[in-house]
């Protein structure tokens, strides 16, 4: 579990940084910074989604 944590913590913030380094120039600061971090938040809800559905699954 602790290295999935840490392998998603760099995804979402790597994520978070080029979907805001391309998104800023084309939409501006507030919604580039938005669709940015909802995307790095979108890989959290996914992987603890999955975790909460494999608990279920596995047993």
């Amino acid at each position: 579990m602790r290295s999935g944590i840490i392998i998603i913590a760099i995804t979402s913030i790597a994520m978070t940084v080029l979907t805001a380094i391309q998104a800023i120039p084309a939409l501006g600061w507030v919604e580039g910074l938005f669709w940015s971090v909802l995307f790095g938040a979108l890989i959290w809800i996914i992987f603890f989604g999955m975790n909460f559905i494999n608990r279920f699954l596995r047993r």
